[in-house]
């Protein structure tokens, strides 16, 4: 890496990121892989952004299914990000709770679930940007994780803007 490679992660190291397992099947076979390059895009439609590594298979297989969903994981949820991050393990769900939510792979105890049932691609640099219209969304009152400085965290208490000086 060049001195602006490593000043610009170095620099994107200092923004909290949410942490989120994206999941698709192909032929009965669930996949997925750890994201924290995700964010909301727009509420007229519902949609969301997010980008994939492009020496992964995960957006090849979304490319032939065109459509996933988003696990958003829970502070408790660091070893399923790590296992989901993790290149050459041949079954990533193995030993997961998890069900099928409308043929897509949910994991059980996420913060928040979305499922997108179409979706554009776009090309950004060594990754492919996903834009996904959400057809469905469920949330459950818990901490999210967070990846802020190369290590885990929660996002724990929101301050109110009252509170911000």
């Amino acid at each position: 890496m060049d001195t602006l490679q490593l000043d610009f992660r170095e620099a994107m190291a200092h923004v909290s990121a949410p942490v989120t397992v994206i999941t698709t099947t192909v032929d009965g076979v669930p996949h997925g892989s750890t994201v924290s390059a995700f964010a909301s895009l727009s509420i007229t439609p519902p949609m969301v952004f997010l980008a994939l590594d492009n020496r992964g298979s995960l957006v090849d297989r979304i490319r032939s299914t065109r459509r996933f969903g988003v696990n958003v994981l829970a502070a408790d949820q660091a070893a399923v990000a790590m296992r989901f991050a993790t290149p050459g393990i041949p079954d990533r769900f193995e030993g997961l709770a998890w069900h099928d939510d409308h043929g897509l792979p949910r994991l059980d105890q996420t913060v928040a679930w979305l499922r997108c049932d179409d979706v554009t691609f776009a090309a950004g640099g060594d990754h492919t940007v996903l834009l996904g219209t959400v057809a469905a969304a469920a949330t459950t009152p818990r901490d999210s994780l967070t990846y802020y400085l190369r290590q885990f965290g929660s996002a724990g208490a929101a301050i109110s803007s009252g509170d911000a000086q």
